[in-house]
């Protein structure tokens, strides 16, 4: 067996793991950016809720104040009102200080997030620069699997050449094996 064909059959298995790392890379390339949309939106929706309860918090302790101020005017009930709406103001600014802690929470889980996301595309780059050392490498192989192709194709039509020389010279013994018993049977 000639030497070059293991070598081809080599040159072409390296070829077929250098796609399947191709394919993996492209797969976690994707995968990343899903992550990162999903991320995102989520950080967004925080926001807006952390938005939308401060805003309903201001009206409520705007509108306590009011009824306190009013309460105060009025004074025909006014000891047990003003507790409870002294009550409820509290516990509207302990929920205040609730939401302003869960909006510091989720500002710094948007800052992680961030990071994340910055790590992320590092990593995204890198394996498209890997994705485009591999399509170099496997343009490479090609080149190599055609050269060993021609090789092996060379050697093909030399092998049926030779038995085509062999199978000539068969029949020429055969004639040759002919004509001599020919020979010794006319003796």
């Amino acid at each position: 067996m000639d030497p070059a064909v293991p070598k081809a059959t080599l040159k072409v298995l390296g070829l077929c793991a250098a796609l399947l790392v191709l394919v993996a890379a492209v797969t976690v390339s994707v995968a990343v950016m899903v992550w990162r949309s999903e991320a995102v939106e989520k950080l967004r929706g925080c926001q807006e809720r952390a938005v939308n309860e401060s805003r309903e918090l201001g009206n409520r302790v705007a509108e306590l104040e009011r009824e306190r101020a009013r309460l105060q005017r009025a004074a025909a009930a006014g000891a047990r009102a003003e507790d409870a709406l002294r009550r409820e103001l509290a516990q509207a600014r302990g929920d205040g200080k609730k939401l302003n802690a869960s909006l510091v929470s989720c500002r710094e889980r948007a800052a992680t997030l961030e990071a994340n996301a910055t790590v992320l595309q590092d990593k995204v780059l890198v394996l498209r620069r890997e994705r485009a050392e591999l399509a170099r490498g496997k343009a490479a192989l090609q080149e190599e699997l055609a050269r060993g192709e021609e090789q092996a194709l060379g050697l093909r039509r030399r092998l049926e050449e030779a038995a085509e020389q062999r199978r000539a010279l068969r029949a020429r013994g055969e004639r040759c094996e002919a004509r001599q018993r020919e020979l010794e049977a006319t003796l």
